[in-house]
């Protein structure tokens, strides 16, 4: 198991037990000099209280477990409003939301970048509402995707 699969196991582990989510888990940075993201959520979002509570916790399950070659730097925080989509997990709950998303191939009017709102999954991609009616998008056909805040 490498170092981002124990990270996301100890991750999973204490939001499950705190009753948060995992959104993701992200490691960055160059050798010896890594950089951790943890984001977790909850239903009624999470405040700076239980975002330190979460990192101490995550940061004394690495020191004992060690999975990570040099010095690092944990960062712990929500996901914010404006989240980016990586899973099919991740599209689901966002359904009914504005999203903005690059793609691998232009899609509607020649562009690679498309803004709608998800109107549902599938097991192979996204129902995505337009203007114009709705268009089917691979998974793999999205390069990146993230939701845009919409003031009400």
């Amino acid at each position: 198991m490498g170092a981002l699969e124990e990270v996301r196991d100890l991750a999973e582990a204490i939001a499950r037990r705190r009753s948060l989510t995992l959104w993701d888990v992200e490691m960055g940075g160059r050798p010896g000099r890594s950089v951790v993201r943890v984001y977790v959520d909850a239903e009624e979002g999470v405040d700076l209280d239980t975002v330190a509570e979460v990192s101490e916790e995550i940061s004394r399950g690495l020191d004992l477990r060690d999975p990570i070659d040099g010095r690092y730097t944990l960062e712990v925080s929500s996901p914010g409003l404006e989240r980016t989509l990586r899973s099919r997990e991740h599209f689901e709950s966002s359904t009914g939301r504005t999203v903005i998303m690059k793609t691998v191939e232009p899609l509607v009017g020649g562009s690679h970048r498309v803004e709608g709102r998800i109107a549902g999954t599938t097991d192979t991609g996204l129902r995505l509402a337009l203007d114009g009616g709705e268009i089917e998008v691979p998974f793999e056909a999205i390069r990146s995707a993230r939701t845009v805040f919409e003031w009400k």
